[in-house]
């Protein structure tokens, strides 16, 4: 289903099985990388939640499988109308916005304006450069280009968004290329 025009309205198996494979599990509220007071795959306890839970405690399957439920589909929701915004009809692409929903939260865009100004504009190369450096397009010469925060603290989400930009821009120019390649047979077939 990566390129049809049918998009699943709801988090898919491999969106699912991805998130769980990143995120990881834990039955206990622990704090995240960020000092955060965290659950189950990935979620971020609430205020409410922090007032129930503290950092230790098991809260049970049945809310930590709700917790899974209710933050998928917000994430992968998100995704699917970013999507939508940019035009793209690519259930991976999808997948892969939802992904960074999931872990940056719905308002990633106003963190990240140059990568979701790239993918507005079409250029999926750049997007990637966007969420990997501060400093894309830097003069080399003058050192590698600073990492992202973003890179710092998750490097195989980056690189998994990365790569399913590179692999959406890339079925992109191939498209154009066939229409181009498409065109131009017509034009010799029937010149006139």
């Amino acid at each position: 289903m990566s390129n049809g025009d049918t998009l699943s309205t709801s988090p898919t198996e491999s969106f699912l099985k991805h998130l769980k494979l990143r995120e990881g599990f834990r039955e206990d509220v622990y704090l995240d990388s960020l000092g955060k007071p965290t659950g189950g795959t990935g979620h971020l306890l609430t205020g409410s939640e922090r007032a129930e839970y503290s950092v230790g405690d098991r809260p049970g399957s049945a809310v930590t499988k709700r917790w899974l439920d209710e933050d998928s589909k917000l994430a992968y929701g998100a995704g699917l109308s970013q999507a939508k915004e940019l035009g793209i009809k690519d259930q991976g692409m999808v997948e892969a916005l939802g992904n960074v929903n999931f872990q940056l939260g719905t308002g990633w865009r106003s963190k990240f304006k140059g990568t979701w100004s790239a993918m507005q504009s079409g250029d999926y190369d750049l997007a990637g450069q966007e969420a990997m450096f501060k400093t894309p397009g830097k003069n080399l010469e003058l050192g590698p280009p600073e990492p992202s925060e973003w890179m710092k603290q998750t490097p195989t989400r980056v690189t998994d968004f990365v790569s399913a930009l590179k692999s959406y821009g890339a079925s992109q120019e191939h498209s154009k290329n066939l229409k181009v390649a498409g065109d131009a047979m017509q034009a010799i077939e029937n010149p006139f």
